[in-house]
């Protein structure tokens, strides 16, 4: 990702692009050169390059997913590999939402994680069998202030797709921590064997996309339908008549679901984008704390042009956009503390992930961003995990530095 020549933003862009880059090189090597024993001695604290004479306590941490849970790891690149399976049937973030005040990942063939807001705590795994041993998890949303998520076997890949059917719609219970059913196909008088292929939420009703196979044909129905009542109330087996459905065309059931134009897409996201050249392509996943599934904005570029491909979350305070390759945009505040730069963008650069690793969905918990990376190639995943990223002390307490500096050396220059 290339930081934009445009006036204004640019220079704020290149100095916070420099002064993360560095500190993250800086703190990288220097690990690396240290023995095993020294590491355990002084991992807490390092010099910034962005004042010699400031140090800092170390600002991210690095944890992938192993079937037994989330271990801390010092990179990515000392995961011993692993086979490529199938996104769907694999371990990965499959979904990142804050909820209520509290923030998830949805982690495929593992559990739902708590997200904590500090990086001197662990993160929570919260798992059912169920639900996480040999299903497909995905679409994490917020109903009614509950985290909501989709299940489903994958009929080309999962050999268990045809046994017993499972609900679709999983709601986690924060007040007890469980898990539970909320809607089963057949409450949309459905074949029990039906399997939801595309479902899709946008704070107020689904749309969703259901196949059914048999020995002599694949049928599929597209419907909408919603809750008069609110849908954590019901008790996991609706009577007739709470759920509404109506059925869709397939050509309406494209225009719900279909991708939007960047120019249509909220003006915090355009503002915190304007500096990329119009040149370039992108390719954006959006959502907001109450805007159910994330919705899809592209932009063409010129022919040929770069695609940048990454996702954008609008957190009330803040608005933040990551890339595949770690560039992040930053505009707002974080929770509780003064706006930065006036709001204007502020650019920086997660680590570099190996080669044919990517950065894709995350969230904030209180000052932490947690980005999630995965190993791909094509439609597979291999190893995947997640950095946490302490925001306050990288963007805030670096930028007041570096703005010490400046006017420091200015002072110098007066006569």
């Amino acid at each position: 990702m290339t930081a934009s020549k445009n006036t204004g933003v640019v220079s704020l862009s290149l100095i916070t692009i420099l002064s993360v880059m560095l500190f993250f090189t800086f703190y990288s090597c220097k690990k690396a050169e240290k023995t095993e024993s020294e590491q355990e001695q002084t991992t807490e604290i390092t010099e910034t390059p962005v004042e010699e004479t400031v140090k800092y306590i170390p600002v991210l941490r690095w944890s992938c997913f192993t079937k037994d849970g989330i271990q801390e790891i010092e990179s990515p690149a000392d995961i011993p590999t692993t086979i490529f399976r199938p996104w769907t049937e694999t371990l990965r973030v499959s979904g990142a939402a804050k909820i209520n005040n509290k923030s998830y990942f949805l982690i495929n063939r593992l559990g739902l994680a708590l997200l904590p807001d500090s990086l001197e705590k662990q993160p929570e795994l919260i798992t059912d069998a169920m639900y996480f041993t040999d299903t497909t998890a995905s679409n994490l949303v917020s109903v009614e202030n509950n985290p909501v998520f989709h299940v489903y076997r994958n009929s080309f890949f999962n050999s268990k797709a045809s046994e017993s059917p499972l609900p679709f719609l999983i709601q986690y219970r924060a007040e007890n921590k469980i898990f539970f059913p909320l809607l089963r196909v057949t409450d949309l008088e459905l074949n029990p064997s039906a399997e939801t292929v595309h479902l899709m939420y946008d704070g107020s009703s689904w749309a969703a996309a259901f196949k059914t196979s048999t020995k002599e044909k694949i049928d599929f129905n597209y419907l909408q339908f919603f809750s008069y009542e609110p849908l954590i109330s019901l008790t996991g087996m609706p009577k007739p008549g709470q759920i509404q459905k109506q059925e869709l065309s397939i050509d309406l059931f494209k225009q719900i679901v279909c991708n939007y134009e960047f120019e249509k897409a909220p003006e915090r996201v355009r503002k915190l984008l304007a500096q990329i050249p119009q040149k370039f392509s992108l390719d954006l996943y959006y959502s907001s704390e109450k805007s159910g599934t994330p919705v899809n904005y592209v932009r063409q570029g010129a022919e040929k042009a770069l695609l940048f491909k990454g996702a954008v979350k609008d957190f009330g305070t803040c608005t933040i956009a990551l890339f595949e390759d770690g560039t992040t945009y930053f505009s707002g505040a974080l929770p509780n503390n003064y706006i930065l730069r006036n709001g204007k963008p502020v650019v920086f650069r997660l680590p570099k992930l190996p080669k044919g690793f990517i950065y894709n969905d995350f969230v904030i918990s209180g000052n932490i961003l947690y980005a999630a990376w995965e190993e791909e190639f094509f439609y597979q995943t291999a190893r995947a995990g997640f950095i946490s990223v302490d925001l306050k002390k990288l963007l805030y307490e670096a930028l007041a530095a570096a703005d010490a500096k400046a006017a420091e050396e200015t002072k110098k220059q007066q006569p």
